[in-house]
């Protein structure tokens, strides 16, 4: 199965402005991409804060084609999870890529947070790294990476939404 990560980014590397949860500073622009974008897998996994940030709207779209999966400790406390649709696991991102696999899913979404992103790294998992670059600075917020890490991409493509903001897709060296 591919696994590609979707994250939008300020200049200064932060997934989210300040301690505030979510992608509201994100540009319409990049909006558009994402949803564009996720259209064209058949699954996605997302962590518990990234989907609590996204929940509402998830809610309000109703079942799609696509399985999302939200990893969390606590998916009992779930009461809007659907088979096929929107599921909750206490699970890492390799047991619920191998789970999806068996499940004859191809392209999955990893959208966040950091543990994931992290974990799927650091496991020679994540294939692709698709990173919106947005013109704003934070100075503080959460990092796409735990701890002292080192991963190797290469730039695949880089595509401007608009005049301001770029899409830097990557590809993991050696994958």
């Amino acid at each position: 199965m591919q696994l590609l990560g979707i994250a939008a980014m300020s200049l200064d590397g932060c997934l989210t402005c300040h301690d505030r949860p979510g992608t509201g500073f994100a540009s319409a622009e990049d909006h558009a991409f994402f949803q564009d974008a996720l259209q064209t897998f058949d699954c996605s996994i997302a962590g518990r804060r990234t989907y609590e940030a996204a929940r509402e709207a998830i809610l309000r779209a109703g079942p799609g084609p696509r399985l999302q999966i939200v990893l969390t400790s606590t998916p009992g406390r779930f009461t809007e999870a659907r088979t096929d649709h929107l599921e909750f696991r206490n699970a890492g991102v390799a047991e619920v890529a191998r789970e999806l696999t068996r499940r004859g899913r191809t392209r999955c979404a990893l959208l966040g947070g950091t543990g994931l992103y992290t974990e799927a790294c650091a496991l020679g998992l994540l294939d692709e790294l698709w990173v919106t670059i947005e013109p704003v600075a934070f100075g503080e917020g959460v990092r796409m990476f735990r701890g002292p890490v080192e991963f190797r991409f290469e730039l695949a493509e880089s595509v401007a939404l608009s005049g301001n903001t770029l899409v830097l897709k990557y590809r993991r060296l050696g994958g």
